[in-house]
């Protein structure tokens, strides 16, 4: 983060610099310009419109300069935030599962796999974890939880779920479900 924020403190400073090397430059040159030769009045509007434009776009640039150096800081941040919830689920939880916008499961997880089906070589990779929940009121309970835990208005609240879910062998097993939302770079999860 810090390399970045000084590569564009310092392409600032250098824009700036630039900014008024032309300013001073374009005003010295107009006005020796105008002394010498009796130049017209439109070469001078001229010559102070490219000045001016010059000027802008140099602003323009450098606001641009600054707004992307502020997403990309922003973008690390948050990065940093989820790596740090994952972690600490991971901490908590006997299996953590990361599921997309459409309640599928997102990556492989052989935790998850060994507890349900005491195989962690098979891959639950897009599938729904509601499909492991035998009860049809625990997988709409589930899928009503999780659509409207942060919807817009009522913020990004975690929370936790009890359901049964179905392992190998047809037993049955009581699951506390703690969930947490969160955005990850493009999409919501």
């Amino acid at each position: 983060i810090s390399f970045r924020a000084q590569f564009t403190w310092a392409q600032s400073r250098l824009l700036w610099a630039s900014i008024l090397w032309n300013l001073l430059y374009s005003v010295l040159w107009l006005y020796s310009s105008t002394r010498r030769s009796g130049m017209t009045q439109f070469a001078v509007v001229l010559e102070s419109s490219i000045l001016a434009s010059t000027i802008l776009w140099s602003i323009a640039l450098h606001v641009d300069m600054v707004v992307g150096a502020q997403r990309v800081v922003q973008a690390k941040v948050l990065s940093g935030e989820v790596a740090a919830m994952k972690r600490l689920m991971d901490l908590a939880c006997d299996v953590t599962v990361e599921l997309d916008e459409g309640l599928c499961i997102v990556e492989a997880v052989p935790r998850l796999m060994a507890m349900l089906t005491l195989d962690p070589n098979l891959s639950a990779r897009g599938v729904a974890l509601q499909q492991f929940m035998p009860s049809e009121e625990d997988r709409l309970r589930f899928e009503h939880v999780l659509r409207s835990c942060g919807v817009a208005g009522e913020g990004m609240e975690p929370g936790v779920l009890h359901v049964t879910m179905r392992a190998s062998g047809g037993t049955l097993l009581n699951v506390e479900i703690f969930y947490v939302r969160f955005y990850a770079l493009g999409e919501r999860r």
